[in-house]
């Protein structure tokens, strides 16, 4: 038997059906196919005759040929069953019966069969009053549904168990609810019910059963008023008086209330919640809460405003602070406030302070008793002229009671005062809270308030303001770090926990009550087994597979929602953790202003939040439970629905992308037409995902032979320039193209993978059948030979232009490594001569130009580098060639400071290659250097996010031959430790370049200075000389002095501290247009002479350093000055003006600073100004800096205006 069909078979029938063999999801086909497995699943194990089905199926109305389709059905719900099966045998699950069919499955494995074995096993543990296990019954049970039941599903079989089904799962909820309320978790119980009376309003049970929890809780008021309102539901909707039940607990209700008088004093109930069984973690939150008590028992009263999203642990962090308050000799009073109370004024205070006139202290009883209705409504009994305003005025009154009960209980000993979820707190509970603030100056009173973050109610700012403002504690309870979540982990199981478990509950991401729900699934769903003491997730729990569970814990929290916002987050989470508001309402087919009640929803609910201009999921758990609710056939349709719709809407071609990958989506006739048109834009901007596109693509068996061949291709291409080896796919290529250009490519491609793959001599072969082959095209002959002339100089002997051309480059290597570099130039230029105008030789012009290019620049003739690389575009151009130089100009503007323009020419090295050619061969394993070049920029504009991207996306191709420079990553990563505030790993990463085994063509004397200052500054002496001395080994082969020579210089001048050397250095870079290094002569020559007490030169050295950092948008440069010349005394300003410009406050300044003063984040500056966020923080650094403030808050509008004038040069 084959693996596959020793797979159990696993159904899903409550909620969108579905089935699964192990982990893979089966495609169960039509609409009518999916309704024959549903009857059949429904009914499992048991013989199904064909009648009815039949009926079951088409009811009534079947159609002529129903046995035929009867037939066709079951033949392909056989096929998606068992795919491995003879088309010979009926298959072992779907079998034939007599005249009838049965669908086999094993015990546990059919959702409906759970959820009733459930339900009978909580019956009859709560006929044992067993009310903990009766609940974690009805709560696996819940856990089993997903949605509506038969979701999808038509025909009269679905509509009447549908119907059933629904009355069973509301049944749950309500023994449940029950449960909860019989064993005193009245507040639980209230949530729930309350839920449930609003979901279903006509229903009776539900509403009796939280009139009996308020009226429990001390609430009977409101047990009334919800008395009240259904009976109003009632007579309006259907014309009926309220049921014997709701009669009943109207009648018990009013009954108690109106005996309470001679009845005996009931017993208190406890104050605090349950002690949390384990606890991890917030050392300081709980520091400071029981410093609070001991204060408070001391008689110095305060507040305390605890705030966190849903789980993150604020009362069990109450709980546990709190918990020896009332042995210690404190009244402890505590309440949660709900949705439901907050329609009731002083609900909330009311009920934690425990007034009610069933309460067992007289002083509460005779308190209540004299409370009016607190609702204003029709027949308020203090009714006047203008009701409304009377009403508000008995309200204060009554706040001031309350005020006053409360200071009769301070005068009795210290009170802790706690009210939970004041989001849901009632206004004039709200008022009552916030006098009490003021008033814990005076009273030995612990007032404590917390509230989730979302939803946000402007009333609560007060409150918080009070306590930050009025010397209280405001505790705000993030996620738990990675090492608590794990000892969570660690003590809910008792034993440690293994790196896969922990892999699966990290996307809790830090929250408590997450955490626990996925450790509870997991262990209820025997996926946990312990090997040698370490727990981690079983691999033979199929029979029980735990994350649709996990994710149904996840899912059953977002029910509160409207069904608008629950559909929205959906199609959200099928975009990805992260979604622009467009992209959503395109692929909903909605306009943006339609989704935003539902975004607002959501935000509130804390499910999404803002993320810089788009929003994401807040928590990566909930995302994935929404997408895996969807059915995987269903998402892949969506998917390419998705991308068609993107596409067609005008989305980033990256967003189509990323739908294309999400549900690896078929490659139909519009999305191969896609990939050939988009892949290139794709690749430019994420090479691996344009990559993986392709790859799938041309494995897709649907896929036509044309566009197959025509992906593959450029799948071989982008691999290549991706450093890896395409050999597969080109020989694929091979076997099926007739296009002699699109064969001579791959062979061109297969030979020098041979040859960096030490197969130098099967490489020559190679190309010299090409050369030799009339059928290869005369320009790709060429490019063979140049390749063969490249790997096997020998082999050419012939005294022609071409031959010449190469010996000449052969010189100008070794004239270059020897620093030879007007030897050098001249070889070059005798080789182009050689090979310039000649249409079969314009790739090696091409790299020639690129040959001198380096030369000039070694030279500093900056300028006529630029010419070069002007006319090696003009040939690219009027040749029609590929692509152009564009890895030496990125490098050639990076020197020149002209960043922008570098990034702009770093996009087209891989967007721009249609084909692969001799030019081509001599830039791969570049990759790594477009990445470093990238990484350094981002590092210089202090980008962390872009620096982070890059440095690992190098770390992920493998180390290039010694030939192919990289040197701008190890600086790159040089700065990024520097950034971090590790100085001594910035210096260790630039100590290759030290190295006798450095390569000869890669210049290292531009990155050995800062190699020296690191060291310096780490008193690290004998590292800064081996770096001059390894400048100066460049610059002694020199034949005339040059960039090592300049660099040489440099290095002196930092071992010897001589800043008159140094001036000259920046004079010489500043003159030949090298901006990037000038500034950083002149930042260093900037500290020296500041150390030597030369102030006024320090400053103008400064100034030049940072004008140039400034002009870059070198945010990270000019923190770095600044930070060196500050223990000087010397910042970026001086008399109240800034030393980078001597002006006052440009337009665009002026406009930065207006919004910054009114109050809006960087992303929302640079949305409004059309900037980058880093041009916006550099503009806000310059401000800081103007305005000689330290932060934000300091940028009012009031320091504007008063900043005018001009460069005031002192310190």
């Amino acid at each position: 038997m084959s693996t596959e069909s020793a797979e159990p078979l696993r159904v899903q029938l409550l909620g969108v059906v579905r089935a699964w063999r192990g982990d893979t999801e089966l495609a169960l086909g039509s609409a009518r196919q999916r309704a024959l497995f549903t009857v059949l699943a429904m009914r499992a194990n048991q013989v199904v005759s064909r009648e009815e089905l039949v009926d079951a199926i088409w009811g009534e109305s079947p159609p002529g040929a129903v046995d035929s389709s009867l037939y066709t059905y079951v033949s392909r719900l056989r096929r998606a069953l068992e795919p491995v099966r003879s088309k010979w045998t009926g298959g072992q699950m779907l079998v034939s019966a007599g005249s009838g069919y049965s669908l086999r499955l094993e015990p546990g494995l059919l959702d409906v069969r759970e959820f009733d074995r459930l339900r009978e096993s909580a019956q009859q543990s709560w006929d044992r009053r067993d009310a903990a296990s009766a609940k974690e019954a009805l709560d696996a049970a819940l856990v089993l549904w997903r949605g509506d039941a038969l979701t999808g599903i038509d025909g009269p079989f679905a509509a009447l168990h549908r119907g059933r089904l629904a009355e069973l799962h509301l049944d749950v909820l309500e023994r449940r609810a029950e449960i909860m309320l019989e064993s005193g978790d009245l507040t639980a119980a209230v949530d729930e019910l309350f839920d449930l009376s609003t979901a279903y309003p006509l229903r009776e049970t539900p509403r009796a059963l939280l009139m009996l929890a308020l009226h429990r809780s001390g609430r009977g008021h409101e047990a009334l008023e919800v008395f009240r309102e259904t009976r109003e539901v009632l007579v309006e909707q259907l014309g009926i008086e309220p049921g014997a039940k709701l009669r009943k607990v109207h009648d018990e209700i009013t009954a108690a209330r109106d005996r309470v008088g001679g009845q005996p004093a009931a017993a208190p109930r406890s104050p605090i919640p349950p002690y949390p069984e384990v606890f991890v973690g917030r050392e300081a939150e709980l520091s400071a809460l029981r410093t609070a008590l001991q204060d408070v028992l001391a008689g110095r009263g305060t507040a305390v405003w605890v705030e966190g999203e849903p789980g993150v642990g604020k009362s069990a962090l109450l709980a546990t602070g709190l918990a020896d308050a009332v042995d210690r000799g404190c009244e402890v009073l505590w309440h949660a406030g709900d949705e439901m109370g907050r329609r009731f004024p002083l609900s909330l205070v009311l009920a934690s302070l425990d007034i009610d006139s069933l309460s067992p202290d007289p002083r509460r009883a005779e308190f209540a008793t004299g409370l009016p209705g607190r609702a204003v409504e029709p027949g308020y009994p203090w009714q006047s002229e203008d009701p409304v305003l009377v009403a508000v005025d008995r309200l204060i009154g009554l706040v001031d009671r309350v005020i006053g009960f409360v200071d009769e209980l301070c005068e009795d000993g210290p009170v802790v005062l706690v009210l939970e979820d004041l989001q849901w707190g009632d206004d004039a509970s709200l008022l009552v809270w916030h006098r009490l603030a003021k008033a814990t100056r005076h009273l030995p009173l612990l007032l404590v308030g917390s509230c989730r973050p979302h939803p946000r109610r402007a009333e609560l700012d007060p409150l918080r303001t009070m306590v930050s403002m009025g010397g209280g504690e405001l505790l705000r309870l993030e996620p738990m770090a990675e090492d608590a979540s794990t000892e969570l982990v660690r003590r809910l199981l008792g034993t440690e926990p293994g790196a896969e478990l922990l892999a699966t509950t990290d996307c809790a991401g830090g929250n408590p009550r997450y955490l626990q729900e996925i450790v509870d699934a997991l262990v209820r769903d025997d996926a946990v087994a312990v090997f040698d003491g370490v727990a981690d997730i079983a691999h033979d729990h199929t029979r029980y597979p735990s994350q649709p569970t996990v994710n149904t814990v996840v899912t059953r929290r977002l029910d509160h929602l409207d069904d608008t916002t629950r559909d929205a987050l959906r199609w959200a989470a099928l975009l990805g953790v992260e979604f622009d508001l467009s992209d959503l309402a395109t692929v909903m087919g909605k306009q943006a202003s339609e989704l935003l009640p539902a975004v607002e929803e959501a935000s509130a609910s804390g499910v999404i939040g803002e993320s810089g201009q788009r929003f994401a999921f807040r928590h990566t758990l909930v995302r994935r439970a929404l997408y895996e609710a969807i059915p995987a056939t269903v998402r892949v349709a969506l998917h390419r629905q998705s991308a068609e719709t993107l596409d067609t809407a005008g989305a980033h071609v990256e967003r189509v992308a990323e739908q294309l990958l999400g549900g690896s989506v078929p490659a139909d006739a519009w999305v191969a037409q896609w990939l050939l048109s988009h892949t290139n834009a794709v690749a430019g901007r994420s090479p691996a995902i344009a990559a993986e596109l392709l790859a799938r693509a041309v494995t897709d068996p649907s896929l036509r032979d044309r566009a197959r061949e025509a992906l593959t291709i450029r799948l071989v291409r982008l691999r290549f320039w991706l450093d890896e080896r395409p050999a597969a796919e080109a020989r694929s290529v091979l076997t099926t193209t007739d296009d002699p250009n699109r064969a001579a490519e791959m062979r061109l491609v297969l030979a020098y993978l041979d040859h960096c793959a030490g197969e130098g001599d099967r490489a020559a072969e190679a190309l010299r059948l090409v050369s030799a082959d009339p059928t290869v095209p005369d320009r790709w002959r060429a490019r063979h030979r140049a390749l063969l002339t490249e790997i096997a100089p020998s082999t050419v002997v012939r005294n022609d232009p071409f031959s010449r051309a190469f010996a000449e480059e052969r010189l100008w290597e070794e004239a270059s490594a020897q620093g030879r570099h007007r030897d050098a130039l001249a070889h070059v230029e005798t080789a182009l001569a050689a090979v310039t105008g000649d249409s079969a030789h314009v790739d090696l012009e091409l790299c020639l130009s690129e040959d001198k290019v380096f030369t000039l620049q070694n030279l500093d003739e900056m300028d006529e580098a630029d010419r070069t690389l002007d006319c090696a575009r003009n040939t690219v151009t009027q040749r029609g060639l590929s692509t152009g130089p564009h890895l030496p100009a990125a490098v050639h503007r990076y020197w020149l400071g002209r960043w922008d323009e570098a990034l702009a020419e770093l996009d087209s090295v891989v967007r721009d290659r249609p084909e692969i050619t001799f030019h081509a061969v001599r830039q791969h394993g570049s990759i790594r250097l477009l990445h470093g070049v990238r990484a350094l920029i981002a590092a210089h504009r202090d980008d962390s996010t872009a620096l982070e991207t890059h440095l690992k996306a190098a770390d992920e191709y493998r180390q290039v031959p010694t030939a192919i420079r990289d040197d701008f990553l190890p600086m790159a990563t040089s700065l990024a430790m520097e950034q971090l505030g590790r100085p001594d790993e910035a210096m260790r990463v630039l100590l290759p370049l030290l190295g006798d085994d450095y390569p000869r063509l890669v210049p290292r004397h531009q990155w050995l200075p800062r190699l020296a200052r690191l060291a310096l500054d780490l008193d690290e002496a004998d590292i800064a000389e081996a770096a001059l001395t390894t400048c100066h080994l460049g610059a002694d082969r020199e034949q005339s002095p040059a960039r090592a020579a300049l660099a040489a210089q440099w290095c002196r001048a930092l071992v010897e501290r001589d800043p008159v050397s140094l001036a000259a250095v920046a004079k010489h870079f500043g003159t030949v247009g090298r901006k990037v290094e000038q500034a950083c002569v002149s930042e260093d020559r900037a500290v020296l002479l500041a150390a030597e007490g030369r102030t006024e030169d320090a400053h103008t050295s400064f100034y030049d350093a940072l004008t140039v950092y400034t002009g870059l948008d070198a945010a990270w440069d000019v923190r770095r000055a600044e930070s060196r010349l500050k223990p000087f005394g010397i910042r970026w300003r001086v008399g109240g003006r800034s030393a980078s410009d001597g002006r006052p406050l440009d337009q665009v300044e002026r406009r930065v600073a207006d919004l910054v003063a009114a109050g809006w984040p960087n992303s929302d500056i640079a949305t409004r100004l059309s900037m980058s966020r880093n041009t916006v923080q550099l503009h806000i650094t310059r401000l800081l800096q103007k305005l000689e403030v330290d932060s934000r808050l300091g940028v009012t509008r009031r320091a504007v205006e008063r900043y005018a004038g001009g460069f005031v040069p002192t310190t």
